[in-house]
């Protein structure tokens, strides 16, 4: 029996798969003020929380990893590597081996889903070494610069305990009921002190003088300047954005208009705005010189892509659909009598 659907969290995607684009587009965006904070700020948490929900409903399926994650990866870097080749882009050529911008987090994410053996430890003790451990070594794997680009090492270990917290988390059925089960004077607390520590950790981020490239977890501290408590601050406003994220969660647990359409298909956002956005980038980049533009550009490309017809085509191509509906087909002529 397939579970009831759980709107809140598709809620949620919506959110973040738009600050995904918005952060996309602010890259490329002409000068105005204030456009440096926002795209700051949106890295600061984005990337974390997306990863935390994928780390929730992340399950190992031979089928789905083949034809969902591993084959997508080699026939979206080769049309994203020869796409942006082809619009002029001379250090870009078709190679498998450095994930290509956005590609980073479909690569990643392919590993953390095999790893998921390790990973699904019994006790709650054993989660919370590795847990911590993943911690430490997205803390140290600033200082080794070998750990870059190549095979998205530099994310894979930096965003590794964001991806194992939401795997564990979806596992505390305990924690989870309670929550829902708390008082009302309990919840506008623990909201209340989630936004609490949402505003401190990002003041003091900002005040510590963070810039973008700190949060990408592409750079070593050495390039950039910067050590290990910069990195841990960053996490810890992570951190408090995704617990305030799961406080208001309850409360989005309708079906939104438009909202939660969007966030039914996060797939065919993330896996497409990147070949509109590179257009722009290469060819019409003066279609986002002014705030309004890239607002209108943001809308319209959330709109086009994240539409249900656009969902479903995306899922049959990329996302293990026509696998899937082979597989049916497959099982129905297995049960049908013999002639």
């Amino acid at each position: 029996m397939r579970e009831a659907r759980e709107f809140q969290y598709d809620n949620l995607r919506c959110l973040l798969i738009a600050l995904v684009v918005l952060g996309h587009l602010l890259e490329i965006a002409g000068e105005f003020p204030h456009k440096e904070t926002l795209y700051t700020l949106i890295y600061s948490f984005h990337m974390p929380a997306f990863l935390f929900l994928s780390g929730m409903f992340a399950r190992f399926d031979r089928g789905k990893f083949i034809f969902g994650m591993a084959l997508p990866y080699l026939v979206l870097q080769a049309l994203y590597t020869s796409f942006v080749e082809k619009l002029g882009d001379s250090y870009v050529h078709v190679q498998f081996s450095r994930p290509y911008w956005l590609l980073w987090y479909l690569f990643v994410l392919m590993l953390y889903t095999l790893l998921l053996p390790v990973y699904d430890i019994p006790s709650r003790w054993g989660r919370g070494v590795l847990l911590a451990a993943s911690v430490v070594l997205a803390l140290l794997a600033g200082y080794d610069p070998s750990i870059d680009y190549q095979w998205s090492a530099s994310r894979f270990v930096t965003f590794q305990p964001w991806f194992l917290a939401g795997y564990y988390f979806r596992r505390e059925e305990g924690l989870r009921l309670w929550w829902r089960q708390a008082g009302r004077s309990v919840r506008i607390g623990m909201t209340a002190l989630a936004a609490v520590c949402c505003v401190l950790f990002e003041r003091l981020l900002f005040s510590c003088g963070v810039t973008a490239k700190m949060l990408l977890g592409s750079y070593g501290y050495e390039s950039l300047g910067y050590d290990w408590r910069m990195r841990g601050l960053g996490m810890c406003c992570a951190a408090s954005v995704i617990c305030l994220l799961l406080v208001l969660a309850p409360r989005l647990e309708g079906r939104l208009p438009v909202v939660t359409t969007l966030g039914q298909d996060t797939l065919s956002i993330y896996l497409l705005h990147g070949l509109l956005v590179q257009l722009l980038r290469l060819k019409y980049r003066f279609l986002l010189s002014e705030p309004w533009q890239v607002l209108v550009v943001w809308l319209l490309l959330l709109l086009l892509l994240g539409n249900p017809i656009a969902g479903r085509c995306v899922s049959f191509l990329f996302g293990a659909g026509w696998y899937r509906r082979l597989q049916a087909m497959r099982a129905e002529k297995r049960q049908m009598p013999d002639a």
